[in-house]
């Protein structure tokens, strides 16, 4: 039987265009799986190539020790840290990046420790400011944990709108520990410590850069030992350097200075003693920090004998050779020795 094409069409069209379409749909939709596999493998790919290489670091502001850069732009802390000997061994002690060392009053040291890129959980035992130690953290531009302080200190942080974490205003992230007696049983949780520093606004640090060298260790080690009297014997420190490690271990009143938390040694890349004119005003060290004087340098088991300088409380302590250019550290902790007029320093 003869059947007319066109009469034909006119009564399937619905039916084939229906297939027409699902044609295409399906061919469609293979092209785009296909696509869209092709892109997850080229995601999976760009992801494994990026996992593959080398993490970026920048070198940390306080110790110039490389780091992941959330790491080294965490706000500087600094932490006022008692040294009698019922304050010994302290807490957090070991993880400070920059630690400068001076007699507060009676002969009796004090520390004022830098915190960076290592951050201890807790510290202390944690005390009261001087006048220096004002000049010498704002230099850095750190915000300071303390418990008040001499009038002057406090008048001068006052004064100036210095970054203070003062406890007698913010005891949030303090806490008295059971095991000591009362002044030296004072410590901070650092993550309170920082979290306030975020509250008060004062987790920004803008300070000139320290110059940084790689460790070169001597074959022959010209200082492996300096001593630095203080005052008493129970204040003498020492450096014994370390030649496996290339650092110096401290020692205080004759025996290991441990941090009483992790019960390890504390130790530096770098020593530094700086001969500080000082005089005293009733009990209290007067010390004239703005200047420039004598100072040497121990690193890589050798002394060099430069100088020091401190062009106002703004600016940073910095060490000078003869020519007047910026010598610089090792990459790592350091540690400054105030000496006072008058006491000695041998090696």
């Amino acid at each position: 039987m003869h059947i007319n094409a066109k009469t034909w069409l006119k009564a399937h069209w619905k039916p084939l265009l229906g297939g027409l379409l699902l044609c295409i749909i399906l061919v469609g939709g293979a092209w785009a799986a296909q696509l869209d596999s092709g892109t997850i493998s080229q995601r999976i790919e760009r992801n494994t190539s990026t996992q593959d290489e080398t993490p970026i670091t920048e070198p940390a502001p306080l110790t110039g020790v490389e780091v992941e850069p959330h790491i080294a732009r965490r706000p500087i802390t600094a932490v006022m840290l008692e040294n009698s000997p019922n304050a010994r061994p302290q807490t957090g002690l070991d993880s400070a990046g920059i630690v400068f060392e001076a007699v507060a009053e009676g002969g009796i040291t004090r520390f004022l420790a830098f915190y960076q890129d290592t951050t201890p959980q807790e510290v202390g035992p944690i005390r009261s400011l001087r006048p220096y130690f004002v000049d010498w953290f704002m230099g850095f531009d750190a915000a300071v944990a303390h418990v008040g302080g001499s009038g002057e200190a406090l008048q001068l942080v006052d004064r100036r709108g210095a970054k203070s974490l003062n406890e007698m205003r913010h005891s949030g992230p303090y806490f008295r520990s059971s095991d000591r007696l009362a002044p030296h049983n004072m410590y901070a949780s650092m993550s309170g410590l920082r979290d306030l520093q975020r509250q008060l606004n004062l987790d920004n640090n803008q300070f000139k850069t320290i110059p940084r060298s790689d460790d070169s260790p001597s074959s022959e080690p010209n200082a492996p030992q300096i001593t630095i009297d203080f005052s008493s014997s129970l204040y003498q420190a020492q450096f014994r350097y370390d030649s496996e490690n290339n650092n110096y271990r401290r020692f205080m009143a004759g025996s290991p200075h441990i941090d009483r938390a992790t019960g390890n040694a504390i130790r530096s890349k770098n020593v530094v003693v700086i001969k500080m004119p000082t005089t005293r005003d009733g009990q209290y060290e007067v010390m004239q920090t703005i200047g420039s004087g004598d100072a040497l340098l121990f690193k890589d088991g050798t002394v060099h004998e430069i100088r020091w300088r401190q062009s106002s409380y703004n600016d940073r302590v910095e060490l000078i050779d003869a020519n007047g250019n910026e010598v610089a550290l090792n990459r790592g902790d350091s540690w400054f020795s105030i000496l006072p007029s008058g006491r000695t320093v041998s090696y």
